[in-house]
């Protein structure tokens, strides 16, 4: 397992992957659509954010998107986990959890000390998370008509 920070050619490589998989990653949410992807990710990397990838053997088995940003309710700068994906094939691998270490170091290095992430109800990497020590602090709520 090798994690590494992504090269901007393999960033937009991801934000495009990103796409193809936000109706699984949203519980179904919301569809696949890489146009959506690069609205919201591209200015994400070209402010300071940035993916770690996991490549195994020059395949790649999963990514995350890392950004910091003021938290307007607490008045500092936060981490935040924006895209976090491991292919089927190597879910229960630990490529999640090792990824999510990664990311945290990369975090406590900058000297940030609170990281969020925003996990989509039914979505069951919600137990690694709170395994990592995360805890809910919001619910999101919406009314469609």
């Amino acid at each position: 397992m090798a994690i590494r920070r992504a090269t901007q050619e393999e960033a937009n490589h991801l934000i495009q992957l990103s796409g193809k998989v936000t109706k699984e990653s949203s519980m179904g949410y919301a569809e696949n659509n890489v146009q959506n992807a690069y609205n919201l990710f591209m200015p994400v990397i070209q402010n300071g954010g940035y993916f770690l990838i996991d490549i195994e053997q020059r395949r790649l088995r999963g990514w995350i998107l890392l950004v910091t940003d003021l938290n307007p309710v607490k008045g500092q700068v936060m981490g935040n986990l924006l895209s976090v994906y491991v292919y089927p094939k190597y879910r229960k691998s630990g490529v999640a959890r090792e990824l999510a270490i990664a990311a945290i170091n990369e975090f406590k290095a900058l000297g940030i000390r609170t990281i969020q992430l925003n996990v989509f109800n039914g979505n069951p990497s919600r137990i690694l998370c709170e395994n990592l020590g995360f805890k809910p602090i919001s619910t999101i709520m919406e009314l469609n008509f």
